[in-house]
């Protein structure tokens, strides 16, 4: 292929959007949410691993639910519903209370599990990236609804925090 003006013109141009979408865009979509940083990639890679860990870590003991699959679906919706406004339209104390009914470990991570990555909304618009049940309720309740929730499963000998 012969260098002619029009495969210089082709070159450069690929290389220009190249550029402009790694210096330009992908930073841009990251800050909005849209796409995952690699840290955020890292990040739950690892959490994966540590739920399926910690999962493990409770089988071996014995420690089953205290409630039926199908009623943690349910509690993980309603703590969805309760939170995924930012904001506006939020049922912080009955998203409290849901967190509350965990009574071991085994409910914790099917809980978190279940949960998966869910969006946050503002007015309708999805904001940031979506999120676990963990990082879901830190950055919807106060420090002092999770303390007092973190309490709860102190009290219940439980190893899981929020």
């Amino acid at each position: 292929m012969a260098n002619t003006q029009d495969n210089t013109k082709l070159i450069t141009t690929i290389g220009i959007a190249v550029a402009a979408y790694l210096l330009i865009v992908k930073p841009v979509l990251e800050k909005l949410g849209i796409t995952k940083t690699a840290e955020e990639k890292a990040k739950e890679k690892s959490d994966t691993g540590n739920i399926l860990d910690a999962e493990n870590n409770i089988k071996s003991k014995g420690v089953t639910l205290t409630k039926s699959k199908a009623e943690w679906d349910q509690i993980a919706d309603t703590i969805y519903n309760d939170l995924r406004y930012s904001a506006v339209d939020d049922d912080k104390d009955d998203a409290g209370y849901q967190l509350a009914r965990l009574q071991n470990d085994a409910d914790a991570i099917y809980l978190v599990k279940t949960f998966g990555k869910r969006q946050e909304y503002f007015f309708g618009l999805p904001i940031g990236s979506e999120m676990g049940l963990i990082s879901f309720v830190n950055s919807n309740l106060s420090q002092d609804k999770i303390n007092l929730i973190n309490d709860n499963y102190k009290r219940k000998n439980m190893m899981f925090k929020l």
